[in-house]
């Protein structure tokens, strides 16, 4: 087994801002990852608007572009915003939960680096209970033995959660099950419950503290790589023939100077910028529009891109700040049990 190299810094675009999901553990209220301020909300970028402003931001520097929502593939012309923008970055990610991957394959299997297949559990009901819809398992299985016949790139995403605990060891079968025969690389990516306000009850009931999970794979695989990327760290092990990637919730996050005081001190600190459908460009899993700034259609190239480059000052001059997870239960009270 070996860990990929270096990741870029990221740009997360959610290019379309509803889900045909209504997972468990995710902030729909807030706009999952499409966080935009209100008075902005809704003013959808055309698909060359779309197109420039990832341009500009690629000038600015940033390497990697992650697409994201919502669910990305319920937009129509992502085939296009995926092949306009392939050559402007190191690396093009896509994170799915399948229901609409059929509909581009072509764009995806030409283009994409990374294929992220959502995918929590192996128990039919508990996928479903999670994810609020029957057809979640089946669209999933089916995505990723596309990418597995299709030697596309892949990886699975699971949240960590005390519900789901007890399957991880059907989780791993499963999926090794499903990879065996694959030749290009795929592993299995455990993420843990990222909190949001939203989701206060939830997290409470569901968060899984990772520490004992790394310490159950390490007792299983032995010793792991450590990956320590801007903003987070992650274990990999090998687990008998394909490769586990495990997300350290506890480790030290990025903050940037205006994270001091923030009372909306969130889990993720700041690992990359995000841009919303709207063109709205921040570090922050926030709506406020005093922490980033709006790519609108009528600036010149120029100004997209010295926009751009003022919102990468946050990841400039982030530090890690190493009890950033206890400073995150005491901002919003909570108080997590252990697995």
């Amino acid at each position: 087994m070996s860990k990929p190299e270096a990741d870029p810094v990221y740009v997360r675009a959610s290019v379309w801002p509803k889900c045909d999901l209504v997972c468990h553990y995710c902030p729909v209220e807030e706009g999952m990852e499409n966080r935009v301020p209100k008075r902005f909300a809704g003013e959808r970028l055309s698909t060359s608007e779309y197109i420039r402003n990832l341009a500009a931001i690629a000038r600015a520097g940033v390497r990697g572009v992650s697409f994201t929502g919502g669910e990305p593939t319920l937009r129509p012309d992502l085939p296009d915003i995926i092949r306009a923008v392939r050559p402007m970055f190191d690396r093009v990610e896509l994170t799915t939960n399948g229901a609409r991957l059929p509909k581009m394959t072509d764009a995806v299997k030409e283009n994409i680096d990374l294929l992220k297949v959502s995918l929590d559990s192996v128990d039919t009901g508990q996928v479903a209970l999670i994810t609020g819809r029957r057809f979640a398992f089946d669209h999933a299985r089916t995505s990723i033995q596309w990418a597995v016949a299709e030697e596309v790139p892949l990886a699975l995403n699971a949240v960590l959660m005390r519900r789901t605990y007890a399957n991880l060891d059907r989780t791993i079968d499963f999926v090794r099950g499903l990879v065996q025969d694959a030749k290009a690389p795929v592993h299995l990516s455990l993420l843990d419950f990222y909190y949001s306000p939203s989701r206060h009850s939830e997290w409470t009931e569901d968060f899984l503290p990772t520490n004992g999970v790394l310490d159950l794979l390490t007792t299983r695989y032995g010793a792991p790589e450590v990956q320590d990327r801007f903003g987070c760290r992650f274990y990999w092990f090998d687990a008998d023939g394909f490769s586990v990637r495990l997300k350290d919730s506890y480790s030290a996050t990025m903050r940037a100077p205006k994270c001091q005081g923030c009372t909306s001190y969130c889990q993720e600190g700041v690992y990359g910028i995000k841009h919303s459908v709207e063109g709205w460009l921040t570090t922050c899993p926030s709506d406020r529009e005093d922490l980033g700034t709006l790519l609108a259609p009528s600036l010149s190239d120029a100004e997209l891109t010295d926009r751009v480059r003022l919102a990468l000052r946050d990841i400039e001059d982030a530090v890690p700040v190493d009890d950033s997870f206890d400073i995150l239960c005491a901002t919003h009270g909570l108080t997590p049990q252990a697995a």
